[in-house]
């Protein structure tokens, strides 16, 4: 006569609801793991990518306060040691305290002081990095003219790339700033 789980005694029945159970509670862990395991990573990833953010910001607003303070001599110069190297000094001293480096800094003046023209500079390379679309404020909003700084930093040397595997890649990615001040030396 076979017995029925109804008909086991209640011991029995007790055991194998506990092995169901344990069961039941196996097969939630292995699904659930992974996506906890996922969510953790986004959270650590998205968090270092924000705190990387600010240093990029703060490295540009340096490189804007250098840049705004040029004597009209280097801001008109050609030679690039005399405004875009001092920029990307100052930017560099800044990223460097978060253990980053710029891949690219683009300065942009239209200062308006008599002899000096608007320019972009640039040093240093990185494919999809460009300064922004948007022109600088013209010269009726800001009268002695503005300068703006762009910094692009490499979006896998901010951050670990652990979401890779899940298909969100850092690998060549580029995080840039701007930040836009005025040209504070014309006579």
């Amino acid at each position: 006569m076979a017995m029925s789980r109804t008909n086991l005694p209640v011991p029995a029945r007790v055991a194998n609801a506990r092995q169901m159970r344990r069961g039941v509670v196996t097969l939630e862990l292995i699904v659930v793991t992974p996506i906890i395991a996922i969510m953790l990573s986004a959270c650590v990833e998205f968090g270092v990518i924000l705190a990387s953010l600010e240093h990029i910001t703060a490295s540009a607003r340096a490189g804007a306060k250098v840049a705004a303070e040029l004597s009209t001599a280097n801001l008109a110069s050609a030679a690039p040691a005399n405004n875009i190297d001092l920029v990307q000094a100052a930017v560099d001293n800044v990223l460097g305290s978060a253990g980053m480096t710029s891949c690219m800094v683009i300065l942009e003046h239209n200062p308006n002081c008599s002899g000096l023209v608007a320019g972009t500079k640039s040093a240093g390379a990185c494919a999809g990095c460009a300064a922004p679309v948007a022109a600088l404020p013209t010269t009726v909003m800001i009268p002695g003219g503005s300068v703006r700084v762009t910094v692009c930093v490499d979006a896998a040397t901010t951050a670990p790339n652990l979401l890779s595997t899940f298909g969100y890649n850092l690998t060549g990615k580029v995080i840039s700033e701007s930040i836009t001040l005025p040209y504070e030396n014309c006579p």
